[in-house]
């Protein structure tokens, strides 16, 4: 008898060793392979997250701007957010910071659907368009908005329509119901496999895609971010999530494209591996090498939004609070 209440205590405490893991709710763009947030979910299968004593939950939501609702909403501690949602969002007062930058370029690609092929051959040709983004309102959406208003067409000359990412997007452009889309993670590269002489219209992942939106070779795009109050109570926590994050990007810049898919989980992969393959080679010049913000990249970002939204333009934002690299590892 006393051999089975031993038995029994030792299994009590193998699982409170267990739970004693603290819980971290997770928002990621998903699922398929999304290339900025590849980082966040290959900390997972690598083991990176329970190593630095924590039980993360990861969350799919179909956009960016889904995560960040989320992450308001309050059904999510931390959310993998573009930095520019957060520089806007501080414009109406919600106190929401990045605490660690995956990517320092965008990965938007402005697309014309092969049923527009004949009708859309450059920007100013999408007057009247219906154009295909992940959702209303997201990043990308700003994106295109941008790039129309910089070729004379304003955003109520074109009818944007949420198509979210992955399978549902390239579902989306080959449907017909749509003449161009704003793409994002990666995922033109399974319609050039299917169309290959998709046209494209900007290629914002590139050097001078960046120089054109930003007016910068570098910038802050994916990064992952939490409420004020959640960074004030759980600061350990944020520290722990930043070093599994940064082994990540480590191990990324140490193994090939083919043993980084070999690594993501299958929700996080699609069937046609070369694609695949090609997805992750285009994503890795565009991963920091730390986590830390860019030098001046707030204030490129308040610039880029501020150009079309008049809301970021004439408020009087507090970038500094709009992120921070305090809960970084140290540099080795």
């Amino acid at each position: 008898m006393k051999a089975g209440f031993v038995v029994l205590a030792l299994l009590l405490c193998g699982c409170g060793a267990k739970s004693g893991n603290v819980p971290v709710r997770m928002a990621i763009v998903g699922p398929g392979i999304q290339a900025p947030w590849i980082p966040l979910t290959l900390a997972n299968t690598l083991g990176y997250y329970k190593d630095e004593g924590l039980e993360v939950t990861l969350e799919d939501f179909s956009s960016n701007a889904k995560t960040l609702q989320a992450l308001i909403g309050g059904s999510v501690d931390v959310a993998g957010s573009s930095y520019s949602q957060i520089v806007q969002i501080a414009a109406e007062g919600q106190p929401v910071k990045s605490f660690f930058i995956m990517s320092k370029r965008d990965s938007m690609v402005l697309i014309v659907a092969p049923n527009a092929n004949g009708k859309i051959r450059r920007i100013e040709d999408m007057k009247g368009a219906v154009i295909g983004v992940p959702a209303p309102g997201s990043p990308v959406h700003q994106r295109v908005n941008h790039y129309l208003a910089a070729h004379g067409i304003r955003e109520t000359e074109v009818s944007a329509v949420g198509i979210g990412v992955g399978a549902s997007a390239v579902a989306a452009v080959e449907s017909g119901r749509i003449d161009a889309a704003g793409l994002s993670g990666g995922d033109h590269f399974y319609l050039l496999r299917r169309h290959p002489d998709l046209r494209i219209l900007i290629d914002a992942s590139t050097p001078e895609g960046m120089r054109e939106t930003y007016g910068a070779d570098v910038n802050a795009n994916a990064a992952l971010s939490a409420k004020q109050d959640w960074l004030d109570r759980n600061p350990e926590a944020a520290r722990r999530l930043s070093r599994a994050l940064r082994r990540t990007l480590e191990w990324i810049a140490a193994n090939s494209p083919e043993e980084i898919r070999e690594r993501l989980p299958g929700s996080s992969r699609s069937q046609d591996t070369a694609v695949d393959i090609k997805i992750i080679r285009w994503s890795l010049p565009s991963f920091t090498a730390d986590g830390a913000m860019p030098k001046n990249a707030p204030e490129t970002v308040k610039r880029f939004l501020g150009a079309t939204m008049e809301k970021v333009r004439d408020s009087r934002i507090d970038l500094a609070a709009t992120w921070t690299n305090d809960f970084l590892p140290e540099s080795k």
